[in-house]
């Protein structure tokens, strides 16, 4: 094609890519896209397939916009890419633009020997993220994982992001197919190694708990191989069991205990439920951590940050500093909270499983509030055969809370509602029911809690409730 670079040999034109990205680019531009919105001049546009769209529909625009490179399909650069020719126009051509893409992103990071710490679990991966992201970035300049970016797709935008003045990288890393965790570390490499805890996360997928644990310890069995270091969650037994023959690790927990180098102590909470505690160490450290999240079981997530920054030679109160200054962002719906002085609304509504919706449900009950405490909540999705058990169990559990009505919205949580008896005021078919119920329904000095999986889609009714009261959000 006149005018044309093209590259057919995607594994050899991958690494002279990547090569010429981290020793050529501008600091403050994105190296790659996949949204054909953010291409700027000398990025790198990978054509992804989508269920909506197709990359591929909008070559024309990103090279319009100074695009140096387009990573197109095979199928299409023999079918369309004539009508692309042109000066400046370059090429990756490849069999699976996805893989293509992966396998950029693994190239590009093989050029920095930089610490990479993968961080997966079940439960508080973002949450977690974010805290280790915080305590570092006291003394490193630090890349971070944004949103929920965690995926086969989010791991390499992420790495692709990578700069020369990044000193560590925060790598969030979910997967819900076994073998994805050893993909998703095959493309990070990462040098340390954090899983948050072990729960009935996907288990149409995985099967069981210990099928979940599995899946989700290779990346301490990556870690053992490579010569990285691992911290190790010793609260939770599966983790512990998973990292007890690990040659490089920092065990941590929430009290004192064989192993465990970092723990919680004095563990307290203000009347809506945000944390405090007391930082304390084998070797004598007592810090006191005020932190701005709501729930207790933030206190294990803060912990483990905290063995991080430690093993990244922080000192306790650099730590403290960082755990304090985070800020729950809005919009991440990982209890979200919102306190008018009238009502307060608690909006977990990101994703829900059995332990998360438990660790909701404590948080509600734990808050103080004048009114009466409602939990709000919604089908939890991808339990396959587990589902009506777990369902049923929740309900169970309500019963022996402080909790003095819970609403159900969903074909599943109907269970919910039947189990917890007398608490559960009513079921919702549609969300247009609920919505209409609780703008007449919460009243002042109510304590509201939306918990359910994210194809529920329970942050509208939250939504709705907090624009009835809304002042200020904390």
């Amino acid at each position: 094609m006149k005018g044309a670079l093209i590259f057919s040999d995607f594994e050899r034109a991958g690494t002279i890519v990547a090569r010429d990205m981290a020793e050529g680019y501008r600091l403050d531009d994105p190296v790659v896209v996949i949204d054909s919105r953010k291409a700027v001049e000398g990025a790198v546009f990978v054509a992804l397939p989508g269920e909506r769209t197709d990359g591929h529909r909008f070559i024309g625009e990103v090279f319009a916009a100074g695009a140096a490179w387009a990573v197109v399909s095979r199928q299409w650069f023999t079918e369309k890419g004539a009508e692309f020719s042109g000066p400046g126009h370059r090429f990756l051509v490849a069999d699976d633009p996805v893989a293509a893409f992966q396998q950029l992103a693994a190239a590009y990071r093989e050029r920095f020997n930089i610490p990479v710490i993968g961080i997966g679990g079940s439960n508080g991966k973002t949450t977690t993220k974010e805290m280790v992201a915080a305590v570092l970035s006291t003394s490193f300049n630090v890349l971070v994982t944004q949103g929920n970016f965690n995926n086969h797709l989010g791991v390499p935008l992420t790495l692709l992001q990578m700069r020369r003045d990044t000193e560590v990288a925060v790598i969030e890393m979910g997967i819900n197919h076994p073998g994805e965790m050893e993909f998703l570390c095959s493309i990070a490499c990462p040098t340390h190694g954090l899983l948050t805890n072990i729960g009935h996360e996907h288990l149409e997928f995985f099967g069981s708990l210990d099928g979940v644990a599995d899946a989700e310890a290779a990346l301490f069995r990556y870690l053992e191989a490579h010569g990285g270091t691992a911290f190790v969650n010793l609260e939770d037994h599966r983790l512990a069991a998973a990292g007890a023959t690990l040659s490089r690790k920092t065990g941590y927990g929430m009290e004192p205990g064989e192993g465990r180098a970092w723990w919680a102590g004095n563990i307290g909470a203000d009347r809506v439920g945000r944390v405090s505690f007391t930082l304390s160490s084998g070797s004598g450290v007592r810090q006191p951590v005020a932190m701005r999240f709501v729930g207790r079981h933030n206190v294990i997530n803060a912990v483990a940050a905290a063995a991080v920054g430690a093993h990244f030679g922080l000192d306790p109160s650099q730590i403290a500093d960082g755990l304090g200054s985070l800020q729950p962002a809005k919009g991440w719906k990982r209890m979200e909270l919102f306190d008018d002085g009238e009502i307060v609304v608690l909006n977990d509504t990101y994703n829900a499983n059995p332990d998360s919706v438990r660790f909701a449900l404590d948080t509600l009950a734990a808050i103080e509030c004048q009114g009466r405490k409602i939990a709000v909540l919604g089908d939890m999705l991808e339990l396959g055969g587990n589902s009506a058990i777990e369902h049923e169990a929740i309900g169970k559990y309500i019963r022996e809370l402080p909790i003095d009505a819970c609403l159900a919205y969903g074909d599943d949580a109907r269970l919910i509602c039947r189990e917890s008896g007398e608490r559960c005021l009513c079921h919702f078919g549609t969300m247009d029911e609920l919505r209409q119920f609780l703008a007449g329904y919460v009243q002042p000095g109510d304590a509201v809690l939306f918990k359910g999986s994210r194809g529920m889609r329970l942050e509208l009714a939250a939504d709705d409730l907090i624009k009835q009261y809304q002042k200020h959000t904390i």
